[in-house]
């Protein structure tokens, strides 16, 4: 490995393991903090049924791009362009899975483009989070990556790795050197160690990876790959949205704050609110106002 590759694998281990922000806000409108605190769960959506149309895909055209770009030079030997058609077959496999399931955060508690996107059109709340809520119950939650040239680095140093470790996996079996008179099964070992580690590193980024016309969201994303996990279905009118579901054991030291949106009816949504509170044991002290002199 390169001294650039190792700078840029100690980079995404330190981003792997990256400390938490104090408090994470969760927008949602009125309905969504109901459906919280009733069920005592929070619900993840399917990462193809965002707001941003390029979610998960974004990424993927750069591993393609990529891939078409390390085409020429490692389809000389056939071991290497063998395991290069692997991998645009695993391209097709991520592609066809069903995508991860998120809860979309953000360190900003009062944004107007997030009333606006996320509630109804500031008819909403936001919840605000303690790290110590997603450490105890073990919630894997990352920061976006918004910089183009990091988005693609990233790619770039996956495909790079992947490859090399199909080179090792396939020397250290011996049959590497000896490429031209080696049957290409042989070599399915290498592929499945290499092509497993690019699917599992390519799926996680690319659930990272955003738009940078977003960036003033400072998104974090809690992320949940659990095949096994139940999908449920939520009527959006033309179309079902697809989720999935978190609980939460204690409501009141799970929830750090709630902030009201800058809402016309300021008084009465403020009173309900407390009300509703209260039914759910939640200490009212929690419930904040936002600032911003929105006429929805």
């Amino acid at each position: 490995m390169s001294k650039k590759s190792n700078q840029i694998e100690k980079e995404l281990n330190e981003f792997l393991e990256g400390k938490l922000p104090n408090k994470l806000y969760h927008y949602t409108n009125l309905n969504g903090l109901k459906g919280i605190l009733e069920n005592s769960e929070i619900w993840l959506s399917n990462m193809y049924f965002l707001n941003d149309k390029n979610e998960f895909e974004l990424g993927l055209r750069f591993v393609v791009e990529q891939l078409e770009a390390y085409k020429g030079g490692f389809s000389v030997l056939k071991p290497t362009k063998y395991f290069i058609e692997a991998l645009e077959k695993a391209i097709d496999f991520i592609k066809e899975k069903d995508s991860p399931y998120i809860l979309s955060m953000t360190t900003n508690n009062d944004l107007l483009s997030q009333w606006r996107g996320y509630t109804n059109n500031g008819v909403g709340v936001n919840i605000g989070f303690s790290n110590r809520f997603f450490e105890e119950n073990k919630l894997k939650v990352y920061k976006c990556i918004y910089e183009v040239e990091k988005q693609k680095e990233i790619i770039n140093h996956i495909l790079t790795q992947s490859i090399f470790m199909f080179i090792r996996v396939a020397d250290s079996q011996g049959i590497f050197k000896d490429s031209e008179e080696i049957e290409l099964s042989k070599y399915d070992k290498a592929v499945s160690a290499a092509g497993q580690y690019f699917i599992d590193r390519t799926m996680f980024f690319c659930s990272l990876i955003k738009d940078k016309s977003f960036v003033e969201e400072d998104e974090w994303r809690l992320l949940l790959f659990d095949e096994k996990s139940e999908i449920n279905f939520l009527n959006k009118g033309n179309y079902f949205r697809p989720y999935q579901k978190i609980k939460i054991d204690n409501l009141n030291d799970s929830i750090n704050e709630v902030m009201m949106g800058p809402n016309s009816e300021k008084e009465l949504c403020h009173l309900s609110l407390k009300m509703l509170f209260n039914k759910y044991k939640i200490e009212i002290k929690k419930l904040n106002q936002s600032k911003i002199p929105y006429r929805n």
